[in-house]
């Protein structure tokens, strides 16, 4: 997903309803990711509800021009309690193990992960063979940790970068 003006100030985003614009930058990422995608035989693109994931969705889709899906299950951390809060206090919630941090108000890593599993697992009733997924950092995380068969520690520490794609098969 393309830059947005709440990572630029370093502010949490934790509800889809909030405006939370791409920035120049990041539609200028979106735009190079939809070139890229041009050709590459993607059949449906699905994105989180947060604005500026639809917005680098709809803009990756002038490259590919395929049917555009809204599914919340791909919506970024439940970090409720701390929209608009900056960054840091998010992440100094979370102690020393954001894979088993009970943080008030907050989605727990586990509950992220199964909406993330019911995803993936969705997608083999569709007579789809290439799909593109518009989400955020640590959802993607997750979901190349669920496909690449590796622990959640590691795929946590995985570096995620805007709108660059990653082609992954989903297993039977």
């Amino acid at each position: 997903m393309g830059e947005a003006d709440y990572k630029r100030l370093d502010r949490v985003n934790a509800h889809p309803r909030v405006s939370n614009n791409l920035t120049v930058s990041g539609r200028e990422q979106a735009a190079d990711c939809g070139t890229e995608l041009t050709g590459a035989g993607i059949e449906a693109l699905f994105c989180s509800e947060f604005p500026h994931a639809r917005q680098t969705a709809e803009i990756v889709n002038c490259g590919v021009v395929v049917p555009l899906y809204i599914d919340s299950r791909l919506n970024e951390t439940g970090a409720y309690a701390f929209g608009g809060m900056l960054a840091s206090a998010w992440h100094q919630a979370q102690v020393a193990d954001r894979l088993s941090a009970i943080v008030p108000g907050c989605e727990r890593f586990a509950a992220m992960k199964a909406r993330l599993v019911d995803f993936l697992d969705s997608l083999h009733a569709l007579p789809l063979h290439c799909i593109g997924a518009v989400s955020h950092e640590e959802p993607i995380q997750v979901m190349v940790g669920i496909l690449d068969g590796i622990s959640d520690a590691q795929a946590k520490v995985r570096p995620i970068r805007h709108c660059v794609p990653l082609r992954r098969l989903l297993s039977p």
